[in-house]
C-alpha cells in the first residue's frame, strides 16, 4: 500500500463528478437545511469536540453504537461536513469503515468504489479511494464494496498504518464505525482513535443495550454519548 496522500495545494482535487448537493439525502442537514435546528445541534457537537482538542490529541474520532438504526452514519457525516464548513484552513476526512454494510455512499450520492475495502485489500492505492466532495472541503472514503472478513481487514496492520497516515496527513478524521454489539469490528476500531463517541436513539435504545455496549469500549478513549432523534420541535428558540 501506498498511503501517501498530498498536502499541498488543494488537498484532494479529485471532485467525485458522481456527487452533486441536489442528489444529497435529506436527512443530512448540514447541506440541505443549515439553518435548521437539527444542523446547529451538529455544529455544536462539533465545537465541543473542538474544547476537547484544547487539552489532549483528537485527531481520529470514531462513532459507533449498541445496534443498527440508531443514526450513527447521519450523526458522523453531519458532523464532518460541519467540521469542514467551520474550519476551511483544516483537512477533513470522513472514513466509512463499516464494512459489512457499506452505505454512505448513497447518502452523499457518492461512487462507492474504490474505497476502503480495496484498500486493506491491496487492490487501490489510497490516493484512488480518498475524493472530495462536491465543492466541499470535506474528503471522503467510502467503504467500498462489502466484504466477509471485515474484522480480520479492520485489525491489520494495514488499517492501523492507514489510520496513522490518515492523522499525519489530515486535520481531523472522522469514522462511521459499525455498531457494537453484532461485531467486534468497533471495539477493534475503537481503540486504535484518539477518542470515541456513542450514538444513542432516544426513546428506542434500552439502558441495558447501551450499559452493554459501553462495557465493550470499556478500554477505548470515550467521550461521550450522543442522544439521537429527538423531537426537533423541543429545540426550537421561540
Amino acid at each position: 500500500m501506498n498511503p501517501t496522500i498530498e498536502r499541498s495545494g488543494n488537498f484532494a482535487t479529485r471532485v467525485d463528478t458522481n456527487a452533486a448537493f441536489n442528489d444529497v439525502d435529506n436527512r443530512v442537514v448540514a447541506i440541505t437545511q443549515p439553518a435548521s435546528a437539527a444542523a446547529e445541534q451538529y455544529r455544536l457537537l462539533y465545537h465541543r469536540l473542538e474544547r476537547v482538542r484544547v487539552s489532549r490529541p483528537l485527531k481520529t474520532v470514531a462513532f459507533t453504537s449498541a445496534l443498527p438504526g440508531e443514526g450513527k452514519t447521519l450523526t458522523t457525516v453531519n458532523l464532518a461536513l460541519a467540521a469542514a464548513a467551520a474550519n476551511p484552513d483544516r483537512r477533513v476526512l470522513l472514513m466509512y469503515c463499516d464494512l459489512r454494510k457499506p452505505t454512505v455512499h448513497t447518502l452523499l450520492w457518492l461512487t462507492p468504489q474504490p474505497g476502503l475495502a480495496e484498500v486493506l485489500r491491496g487492490e487501490a492505492q489510497v490516493p484512488a479511494a480518498v475524493r472530495r466532495f462536491s465543492s466541499t472541503r470535506l474528503a471522503v472514503m467510502p467503504a467500498g464494496g462489502k466484504v466477509e472478513e471485515a474484522a480480520d481487514l479492520l485489525h491489520s496492520s494495514m488499517m492501523r498504518q492507514l489510520l496513522q497516515h490518515a492523522g499525519e496527513h489530515f486535520d481531523e478524521v472522522y469514522i462511521d464505525a459499525p455498531p457494537c454489539l453484532a461485531y467486534a469490528d468497533a471495539h477493534i476500531l475503537a481503540t486504535q482513535c484518539h477518542g470515541v463517541v456513542m450514538v444513542v436513539k432516544a426513546g428506542e435504545t434500552s439502558s441495558r443495550r447501551v450499559s452493554q455496549a459501553l462495557s465493550q469500549l470499556h478500554d477505548a478513549p470515550l467521550l461521550g454519548c450522543v442522544l439521537n432523534g429527538v423531537d426537533a420541535a423541543e429545540l426550537a428558540y421561540r
